[in-house]
């Protein structure tokens, strides 16, 4: 296409310094970006990052759900387990009572 664009301004008259800085512009006129490219760019690059961030949205959203869960489940588990703890307790210090009582009876009673 080049040398069609450099044939075609010889034959108009230009100079030969001119239709050769001219014909080798075009080349690097195929490579600039238009305002219409960058619009459709634009506009790709939107939907991209929309869909991204829908994806984060929904991600982020399992993350939090699966999480609420789990804390739910540790909750649960850590109520059963002081509540056996407490349970435990309330024998142990009903079976000291009587232990402590019988030690200070030997003590007393028995030197």
């Amino acid at each position: 296409m080049v040398a069609e664009v450099y044939d075609a301004l010889i034959e108009a008259g230009t100079s030969e310094q001119k239709a050769k800085a001219a014909a080798g512009a075009i080349p690097i006129a195929g490579e600039l970006a238009t305002k219409e490219d960058l619009r459709e760019l634009r506009d790709e690059l939107g939907e991209r990052i929309e869909k991204v961030e829908r994806e984060l949205g929904e991600r982020i959203g399992k993350v939090e759900r699966e999480l609420g869960e789990r804390i739910g489940k540790v909750e649960r588990e850590m109520g059963e387990r002081f509540g056996k703890l407490e349970r435990d307790m309330a024998v142990l210090k009903f079976a000291y009572g009587p232990v402590i009582l019988a030690l200070l009876v030997k003590i007393a009673f028995f030197p």
